[in-house]
């Protein structure tokens, strides 16, 4: 593409669907590392599909049966590929829709591809068939204590839940996340850790400050270079809040990967190239989405990666 500013223009007029997989156990912060693609990109040109609209079972039939959705007989996988394997070949679905509110199955509903969807939920990346229709997968991976915090604040407040019953829920449903969910971590392409900070446990309550890592697989014939941005000066002359940046080359699953990891509160400038790369491509500057600046956490800086790495990858194939 000549102007990488028309980069919206260059999706609208693609005839190719763009699936994105997302993985994670039920109140990971998966929706948080989207949610900067479609600002980014805006809502015409992405939508999301909650995997949770693919349960066989409403919640009353799921405790009868003594089921959690984290089983893949709890879900519909079959016409999950089926309608997936329709939308990228730019036909529309109809799909059911799970209500989270009352537990119920609704619908069906209509559903027609945008140019970039993203498939968010619990299996995604769970059967072979699945994977091969992905151009992208990522799986957000927080530490146990991390997901039981959000896990607590997210069903008690939004959805009614009493601790007793999230603490219930959560003990029933771990062997098996360990069984059916977590292992689709080795076969994503990208990896999101997130652990409570190293400056202060009571940061990420109080600030979303976490230490959040992202692992990548290489994107062959990438030579562009984007570059974080330290001012020494003001380091020494009294930046008040700590941050760390590290860097290890990692395997996972026999296949050579990189872990960034960043933790603390970065000042803005530190993304001020990544976040021109933005702009540049998309016309959207990231700084307007980020309500922290002039500090930046680090989930802010890594959905901006994230973001910058799609659109690279998307940017190769045609």
């Amino acid at each position: 593409m000549s102007n990488d500013r028309d980069f919206r223009k260059f999706l609208s007029e693609s005839k190719r669907v763009y699936i994105i997989g997302v993985a994670g156990d039920s109140g990971s912060g998966k929706s948080t590392f989207t949610a900067g693609l479609r600002n980014m990109l805006g809502e015409d040109l992405v939508s999301t599909i909650s995997l949770d609209d693919y349960h066989r079972y409403d919640r009353e039939q799921r405790n009868s049966l003594q089921i959690t959705p984290l089983n893949p007989a709890a879900n519909d996988i079959a016409r999950l590929e089926r309608d997936v394997r329709m939308l990228k070949q730019g036909g529309s679905i109809e799909k059911m829709r799970y209500n989270h509110g009352t537990g119920t199955i609704e619908g069906p509903v209509s559903f027609s591809p945008a140019k970039v969807i993203i498939l968010e939920g619990l299996h995604p990346l769970s059967t072979p068939g699945l994977r091969d229709l992905l151009d992208f997968s990522f799986f957000v991976d927080p530490s146990p204590d991390v997901k039981r915090e959000w896990k607590l604040k997210r069903d008690m407040g939004s959805r009614g839940y009493t601790e007793q019953e999230v603490r219930r829920e959560m003990a029933i449903r771990e062997p098996d996340y360990l069984a059916f969910v977590a292992p689709q971590r080795e076969h994503a392409q990208a990896i999101i850790g997130i652990s409570f900070s190293r400056f202060g446990r009571k940061l990420g309550w109080n600030e979303n400050i976490y230490r959040v890592s992202l692992t990548i697989a290489p994107l062959p014939e990438m030579h562009e270079k984007v570059w974080m941005n330290f001012d020494i000066g003001s380091v020494i002359s009294g930046h008040r809040r700590p941050y760390s940046v590290e860097y290890m080359p990692v395997g996972n699953a026999g296949h050579h990967m990189g872990r960034i990891e960043l933790d603390g509160g970065f000042p803005c400038d530190a993304a001020k190239e990544l976040f021109s790369r933005l702009r540049e491509q998309t016309g959207i500057d990231p700084s307007s989405l980020i309500p922290t600046c002039p500090l930046l956490t680090p989930t802010d800086i890594m959905q901006m990666i994230v973001c910058w790495r799609i659109i690279s990858h998307r940017l190769m194939l045609d």
